[in-house]
């Protein structure tokens, strides 16, 4: 709705942030190697307005990107957060699984994409600091992730992971989540 009330905006920015996903894509699946050619081949990235910030197709090999969140990501995020998806993806999730086996997903989608993420050379989980700007995010995301019936792990969660994996959070995003956590 933002893009249809602003295209003169918006326009550019997918544009250009369209070029950066699809070179993004092409590192990432690089990276992913031999391995993980044949499920990542032929995937494509879209980049649009929509209500799921980012989604992963396994069967269509597409990744959906809303363009009003991630038009000014950093690099790092960027990366972080395709790879996530290209791990959905390469890793066959499909279908909707009961919730424990959902969170167990994004946790290994999670993982998949450390792993990429550290293979291009970054290592910083600039993600969660970038996705949680505001208190209230943070709030929302994890009331959701802490429901039973919840598809995803709460940030905490994913955090821990991502220092588990040797993903290194930056000092800034550690202190900006202590001080999320805090208020």
């Amino acid at each position: 709705e933002t893009i249809k009330k602003q295209p003169d905006v918006w326009i550019p920015r997918i544009d250009q942030l369209q070029q950066r996903c699809n070179g993004m894509l092409g590192k990432l699946t690089r990276a992913a190697g031999p391995a993980w050619a044949q499920q990542l081949q032929g995937t494509r990235i879209l980049v649009r307005s929509n209500d799921q910030w980012m989604q992963g197709n396994a069967e269509s090999r597409t990744v959906s990107i809303d363009i009003t969140v991630f038009w000014d990501a950093p690099d790092d995020v960027l990366a972080f957060a395709i790879a996530h998806e290209l791990g959905h993806i390469a890793l066959a999730h499909t279908g909707m699984p009961e919730p424990a086996q959902a969170r167990q997903e994004e946790m290994d989608a999670d993982t998949f994409a450390i792993r990429l993420c550290k293979a291009v050379g970054y290592n910083k989980a600039g993600l969660f600091k970038f996705l949680h700007k505001k208190q209230a995010d943070y709030d929302y995301i994890n009331s959701i992730a802490s429901q039973p019936d919840s598809n995803h792990p709460t940030y905490d969660q994913r955090i821990n992971n991502a220092g588990q994996k040797g993903f290194q959070l930056s000092r800034g995003g550690i202190q900006q989540m202590n001080t999320l956590q805090t208020h």
